[in-house]
């Protein structure tokens, strides 16, 4: 459990505005616009409301919200929040002592987020277990959190005297999760384990939109295929010839290709036998030249040595002929060596120049041979060159000519049977389509048709717990002289309570505002005393003022003021409260003032307050209105 230390606005340039709160019964009264309601609002606000409802235009300078709990372990929890909106921030000292930046918390979870939020943070300080409830009659469970809690502890002016149900409000989306949060305080008990039924609304929602889906796509094809299902203009598997002319031209078009790429191979081969020989004529080519300068050689040396015969008859007749050796004068006598005048003979000359010339006539026939045998072989090399580019023309003529103009024929017809095929195949893969989306449509209106299952049956409330609380809250209503045996029921259709077997909603605004209590009372009481999850605070506004504002027409019902001895027991009753719990009453009237001396008290004077009074909730100048 814990209870409200303090509620605290800040800003920049004005002086803090705060309320401080005290364990047991707490009475904070005033005149009206002191801003005593907009304390509601703020813990509304700090514990994960949206948006701060109704701002007051004098606290426009303030920027921040602060409210500082306490738990029953003496420790400390200030929750800040912006007044603009956003995120929370956490912090585990008072408020006087925030230093640090604090821990960031969203003010509720959203989507499938795990990360900290107000309800994360504030049920273990109050120490109230996580839990799973029920949010729908298919049995959908979702996280118990401070949001779906809070009407049963804060209650405003405008809820206490509304018609409506003090657990559910106003209808709305939320109303079996709030029916089902009043359970689990009742017995401590969630709906954690259940196992939830299917969504018949969703169900039959989604076979609907496939239904309209199918049927969208079956409209075009209606045009082609008629009206039904029966209604076959073609037959599937129809035009086997088709695919045999295909099969017929791919086997032509695959032998062309054959005869084609064989082609290719023989051109590759006879093209290597053309260039061989053109290579090889090249170097026959070059033989011969060589043959031909060796040629022009032999018969050069042989005129020398003709020559050289021919010039040694002479040498004896010359008067001065120099020494081949020497450079001496013949004439002259000298000696060079035995064989030297044996070498210098011109007999001698003659013989060895005729043998010289002999083994180069010898060597011309050698050559003369060689020269015939390469003329032979340039003559082979011309005609396989000859017949290789004969080959190579044919091939071509033939590959020109006929091949590929029969590929190139065979194939394009090929793809006109392709194409015609295709349109075929996608005829009969739409005619197929047709026949299993009108199957498929039946089976969607058969599931539409056996959709409309039961919906699940839920126990109720707990009759024994509901039974203990009654009891208490004539327990409330008796200590504020309500009767002399106040008899409480619970409505289980109305959710709300029958006192002396008139409903609770049927009475005027003002009994229904004090009911409201006792019942927001009796639920804290009962919870408390039999250790069942409650914050162990409740806040209530207004419990004995009618709400007579001229915006009160939104509410239904004749007013009808509380009694005196009520109200006097009522007052009286908050002295009797236990320092462990925590209630704030917030009012327009006054409490005796025996009743202000034993709780903690607090008046807002208003305009006409004195100078040692306050005057409302956000501090102003003197001489202004208190709240605008």
């Amino acid at each position: 459990m814990l209870r409200i230390n303090k509620i605290l606005l800040r800003g920049n340039g004005v002086k803090d505005a705060f309320v401080d709160f005290d364990s047991g019964a707490n009475i904070l009264a005033g005149e009206s616009d002191t801003g005593k309601s907009f304390l509601i609002r703020c813990l509304d606000y700090i514990l994960g409301a949206e948006q701060l409802k109704k701002p007051l235009k004098v606290a426009a300078a303030y920027t921040h919200l602060f409210v500082e709990f306490e738990n029953s372990n003496n420790e400390v929890l200030t929750l800040e929040r912006a007044l603009d909106g956003g995120k929370l921030l956490a912090h585990y000292v008072p408020t006087r002592d925030i230093r640090d930046k604090g821990e960031i918390i969203a003010p509720v979870r959203k989507g499938k987020s795990k990360g900290p939020d107000v309800t994360s943070i504030f049920f273990p300080f109050a120490g109230i277990k996580e839990a799973k409830l029920r949010k729908n009659v298919l049995g959908e469970t979702q996280r118990l959190s401070v949001r779906t809690l809070s009407p049963l502890f804060l209650v405003d002016e405008v809820s206490i005297i509304d018609e409506h149900s003090p657990i559910t409000g106003r209808p709305s989306f939320d109303d079996t999760a709030r029916k089902r949060t009043f359970s689990y305080l009742l017995t401590g008990k969630d709906d954690d384990g259940i196992v939830a039924a299917e969504k018949g609304e969703i169900v039959k929602a989604k076979l609907q939109a496939k239904l309209e889906v199918v049927q969208e796509l079956i409209r075009p094809l209606e045009e082609r295929f008629g009206a039904g299902p029966n209604s076959v203009p073609i037959a599937l598997g129809s035009d086997d010839d088709l695919d045999d002319v295909i099969a017929k031209l791919t086997e032509e078009v695959e032998a062309a290709t054959t005869a084609i790429s064989r082609l290719h191979e023989e051109t590759q081969v006879t093209t290597a036998l053309a260039l061989r020989a053109e290579s090889q004529l090249l170097g026959v080519a070059e033989i011969q030249s060589r043959y031909s300068l060796l040629d022009e050689r032999y018969h050069s040396d042989l005129k020398r040595l003709d020559f050289l015969a021919e010039g040694s008859h002479y040498f004896e007749s010359l008067q001065e002929v120099p020494c081949p050796l020497c450079g001496q004068q013949l004439t002259l006598p000298h000696h060079h060596g035995e064989r030297t005048q044996t070498l210098m003979s011109s007999d001698e000359i003659r013989r060895s120049a005729i043998a010289e010339a002999a083994k180069i006539h010898a060597y011309l026939v050698d050559l003369q041979k060689a020269m015939v045998s390469v003329d032979h072989r340039k003559s082979e090399l011309e005609k396989e060159k000859n017949v290789a580019q004969a080959a190579l023309k044919n091939l071509q003529e033939n590959l020109t000519r006929n091949l590929t103009p029969l590929l190139a024929s065979t194939a394009e017809h090929l793809e006109e049977l392709f194409e015609r095929r295709a349109e075929r195949d996608a005829e009969q893969t739409d005619l197929q389509r047709w026949i299993e989306l009108h199957k498929r449509q039946k089976d969607i209106q058969k599931s539409l048709v056996d959709s409309n299952q039961p919906k699940p049956e839920w126990g109720g409330l707990s009759s024994q717990s509901l039974s203990s609380l009654c009891t208490e809250i004539e327990a409330v209503l008796t200590e504020w002289k309500w009767g002399s045996a106040p008899r409480v029921t619970f409505d289980e259709k109305e959710y709300d309570i029958v006192v002396d077997g008139q409903p609770r909603q049927s009475h005027g605004k003002g009994v229904r505002a004090i009911l409201y209590s006792a019942f927001i009372i009796g639920l804290l009481r009962y919870c408390v005393n039999n250790g069942l999850p409650h914050p162990g605070l409740v806040v209530i506004d207004s419990p004995l003022t009618s709400y007579k504002k001229k915006d009160a027409a939104t509410v239904s019902g004749l007013n009808e003021p509380v009694s005196e001895g009520v109200e006097a027991g009522f007052w009286h009753s908050l002295t009797l409260l236990p320092k462990h719990l925590q209630i704030i009453v917030i009012e327009n009237k006054e409490p005796p003032a025996s009743v202000a001396k034993e709780v903690h008290y607090e008046w807002f004077a208003g305009d006409y307050a004195g100078a040692e009074e306050r005057a409302a909730l956000i501090p102003v100048p003197s001489g202004l209105s208190a709240i605008s």
